[in-house]
């Protein structure tokens, strides 16, 4: 889910593939309760929501609640699809309803803790995993992200024991060993951060965030080698990963329903993070390239001026070399990994902290705005985010997240045509979190 990522990108929604196969509605051809236009509209909806259609998938969920009136899983699915199109009001809505039709559905209560969680609510987020786990008490899920809520809230304890319980119950829960290392990682248990990360990878080797944070704490036992590895790897990642074809490993693997439900939220969560890393983990690496080059020409700069000087007897007054400069740039990637390390974990504040040094070394790092701005929206300051999205856009015009992002800070200023304009930009871009908002609207780009 998010507590985002460093720490906690990942919340578990319970996706729906083993309520279409195990729910009686789909099951039973009587037809007192429901009709055969109504079957075929709830397999529509399944097919366009598994398609990601979901526009089209909440609109058969419509015409089947019609037909059949008063079922709380359609409710429930319907607010998936809203939660997905980005608009969280309305999954809330349904998820009421679901919970007001049938008190005991923990599926509508875990997904409407998600969306507390989202808008900041962390309190509410936690009562309703409570009541989730208290109907299912092997809810692994719910108790992942509830941990991430207590992280939220600045209780690590809590947030620890949440995380181990979720293991217990489920062993092959990737997210929830890699929210574990997060924490042990700010607890300063680095060797046990790295063994989370690990089985985080073994679980899903493709997952970016896990080999990024990985990174981030193999840099902080000083092994640079292990951690330009893991960079590299997270950045190669984040360009080719596509959850559809992680989907089809788990379909070969059979595993089960279940599983493939929470696995399928799971990759829909890392299809986010990737293009905010993207941009991000691209900027390490040029900068480590960079590094690598420029102690490349300082070599052989030193090694051309000592055959000048052995070949003359006139000693010459050599060019002054800015040697503040290559201080300069390599201390600003090092502020950047700071920071966002810290904001991954949520300390937004230390996190701008670092990404100030950053910009102070190197005013011309488009990334470090950028992320600095996201810092600032979630501390609740959606002005200064956007200068900091003005500034990003100034150095890298074509950077579509940076629209995106800057169009949810004027949302939040409820200034709604600066906010469409930033929609339609991204969304010509290419971004599909912009698209989907304005399919939703209504609005083409």
């Amino acid at each position: 889910m998010k507590i985002k990522t460093g720490i906690l990108c990942s919340m578990s929604i319970m996706m729906l593939s083993f309520l279409f196969v195990a729910n009686p509605l789909f099951a039973q051809k009587k037809t007192n309760d429901m009709t055969l236009q109504a079957v075929s509209a709830l397999e529509q909806a399944r097919v366009y929501h598994e398609k990601g259609a979901y526009q089209q998938a909440i609109q058969e969920y419509g015409k089947f609640m019609t037909l059949v009136p008063g079922k709380a899983d359609t409710y429930y699915r319907r607010g998936l699809s809203y939660y997905y199109l980005g608009d969280p009001n309305r999954a809330m809505q349904d998820y009421n309803k679901a919970i007001e039709i049938n008190p005991n559905h923990a599926e509508a209560y875990n997904n409407r803790g998600i969306v507390h969680h989202d808008l900041g609510d962390f309190n509410r987020a936690i009562k309703d995993y409570d009541k989730a786990i208290k109907l299912r008490p092997d809810y692994a899920e719910a108790y992942n992200n509830r941990g991430a809520a207590y992280v939220k809230l600045g209780d690590l304890e809590k947030g620890l024991k949440d995380f181990y319980t979720a293991i217990s119950w489920n062993p092959k829960f990737a997210e929830a060993y890699y929210n574990r290392g997060t924490i042990h990682n700010r607890l300063g248990s680095f060797s046990q951060a790295i063994k989370d990360m690990d089985t985080a990878i073994d679980i899903n080797p493709e997952y970016t965030s896990a080999y990024y944070n990985r990174g981030v704490i193999h840099g902080k036992l000083g092994n640079k080698v292990k951690e330009l590895e893991d960079y590299n790897k997270a950045s190669e990642l984040s360009q080719r990963t596509k959850a559809d074809k992680s989907m089809d490993v788990l379909h070969k693997d059979n595993e089960k329903t279940k599983q493939l439900a929470e696995s399928k939220k799971r990759l829909d969560d890392l299809a986010r993070e990737n293009e905010k890393l993207r941009k991000e983990l691209t900027a390490v690496t040029s900068i480590k390239k960079q590094e690598a080059a420029a102690d490349d020409l300082a070599r052989d700069n030193e090694k051309l001026r000592k055959e000048l000087m052995a070949a003359s007897s006139v000693k010459k007054q050599e060019p002054e070399v800015d040697h503040n400069k290559t201080v300069r740039e390599l201390s600003a990637i090092d502020w950047f990994k700071k920071g966002y390390a810290s904001s991954v974990s949520g300390n937004y504040q230390e996190a701008i902290d670092s990404y100030d040094k950053a910009i102070e070394l190197n005013p011309n790092l488009a990334e470090a705005y950028y992320v600095r701005g996201n810092a600032r929206h979630s501390l609740g300051d959606p002005d200064r985010a956007i200068q900091d999205y003005d500034k990003t856009i100034e150095l890298s015009p074509e950077y579509a997240s940076a629209y995106y992002r800057r169009g949810l800070a004027y949302d939040k200023l409820s200034n709604p045509k600066q906010s469409v304009d930033n929609y339609k930009k991204a969304a010509r871009l290419g971004f599909k979190a912009a698209q989907d908002v304005l399919k939703v609207k209504g609005i083409s780009w």
